[in-house]
């Protein structure tokens, strides 16, 4: 344990728990988890074309298609940003803190790529369930079935998601920490 925290470094505190809540609405709610989820998995079928030497077209069909889920993510992101600061606003002259959205900077760069890492655990099971359990029977247009990437990964593992968040919130917050010291 550190001086700063009672929490050991290995347990995210209680605020990185509350970060990823927030960061949860604008993630599962505002559904921006599906375009970097689209990110992750356009890119990892780009990086098996590379790999197996089956690139061709198709490779530069996957990196625009991977590159344009991204840049939805962060446009919807940031409409929904957006969106709840003009409601709190609307709601209240001068807002509570605790509801205040950080700098835009910030918000871009630490929440949305938070946003962008958590998927990773979800993406790694995806991969194991698409190359080792299906015995890569998997075909291209499978890839691209929408009950095989949402439906089974993304709303069953919410929590892995969830938990993504805290830590990568907790290991920020104590980089800035360190840092600031």
């Amino acid at each position: 344990m550190n001086k700063t925290s009672w929490f050991p470094v290995w347990l995210p505190n209680p605020q990185s728990w509350m970060m990823a809540m927030r960061l949860a609405i604008p993630a599962y709610f505002g559904a921006t988890v599906i375009f970097a989820f689209e990110f992750w998995r356009y890119s990892l079928v780009g990086g098996l074309l590379v790999i197996t030497g089956n690139g061709g077209g198709g490779l530069l069909f996957f990196f625009i298609v991977s590159v344009g889920a991204l840049l939805l993510a962060l446009i919807w992101f940031s409409i929904l940003a957006g969106a709840y600061s003009f409601l709190l606003k609307f709601l209240w002259s001068n807002s509570p803190q605790c509801l205040r959205l950080p700098k835009f900077s910030s918000l871009v760069i630490r929440d949305f790529g938070i946003l962008v890492l958590s998927i990773l655990p979800i993406v790694g099971i995806f991969t194991i369930y698409t190359l080792f359990i299906t015995g890569l029977k998997q075909s291209l247009t499978d890839f691209r079935t929408p009950r095989l990437s949402y439906d089974i990964f993304l709303l069953r593992f919410w929590w892995l998601w969830f938990i993504s968040a805290a830590y990568l919130y907790n290991f920020f917050m104590r980089k800035i920490s360190i840092v600031i010291k």
